[in-house]
């Protein structure tokens, strides 16, 4: 599944590169090289973290995984006109003078990606009190293993009460595996409902594109609701969340904040 995702996705990036080379940058979407960037930077981090879990060190891929779930909630909140690419990086785009500076675009920033996360899956989001609850859930593990290592820390914990000497090398623990396929495959989908926001125009792609990311967006609901059908409450809270929070206008392409293109 995974495969056919990244799959799908250089397939995409080559399209939008063809249709570049072909009728060169738009001139009046002055933002869109920036998206694109975006979309290719998320693309590396897929790749970087399938390398680590063949590897053998699933759990070290949550730093990555991440940032892959700040750069999507920040891609969709630019794609539903919530923020601007500027202001993600805590804009007015100026030099960074003095410290006054740099304090006042951090903070900018960490305004950005709260009023986004909150949009989405908090308190601004109209989810019920319960789904938020498991959001919240699904968001503190990628906190808690960042920082401080907390679930790979428990997992060789709980080895060594079974009576097992750890390893040095590669990570034998089958649940650690398991996190990875869970996490990349609600990440997977987030991403592929995104992908349609590197056409410069509607329907530029082509029907067959479009039947594919269909595709591959229903196999990952099937997925997901795979750990609902397993009594787990965090498949159905986030599948609400993508149908619910994570969808965008129709015809979904690439528009300027001040409704270029759109």
């Amino acid at each position: 599944m995974l495969d056919s995702f990244q799959s799908f996705f250089i397939e995409t990036s080559r399209i939008a590169d063809d249709h570049i080379v072909a009728n060169g940058w738009p001139k009046d979407r002055l933002n869109y090289p920036v998206a694109m960037a975006a979309f290719f930077n998320l693309f590396r981090r897929f790749r970087a973290c399938e390398i680590l879990d063949i590897k053998g060190y699933p759990l070290d891929d949550y730093a990555l995984m991440r940032d892959i779930k700040d750069r999507s909630f920040l891609l969709a909140g630019v794609a539903r006109n919530l923020i601007t690419f500027p202001g993600i990086i805590g804009a007015p785009a100026s030099p960074v003078k003095d410290g006054a500076d740099y304090k006042k675009r951090t903070r900018n920033r960490k305004d950005t990606e709260h009023l986004v996360t909150n949009e989405f899956m908090g308190k601004t989001s109209g989810l019920a009190g319960d789904v938020q609850d498991d959001l919240k859930v699904w968001d503190d593990f990628f906190h808690l293993e960042m920082h401080g290592g907390g679930i790979s820390l428990s997992q060789e914990l709980t080895e060594l009460s079974k009576g097992r000497l750890l390893q040095i090398g590669p990570s034998v623990v089958q649940d650690a595996y398991f996190l990875y396929i869970n996490r990349s495959t609600e990440l997977g989908w987030m991403v592929t409902r995104l992908l349609p926001y590197l056409q410069i125009n509607a329907g530029e792609f082509g029907a067959n594109w479009e039947a594919k990311r269909q595709i591959l967006d229903e196999s990952f609901r099937h997925m997901v609701e795979g750990l609902s059908n397993l009594g787990k409450r965090l498949g159905g809270s986030f599948i609400t969340m993508m149908d619910t929070e994570f969808s965008f206008r129709q015809p979904f392409h690439y528009f300027e904040a001040d409704g270029s293109g759109a």
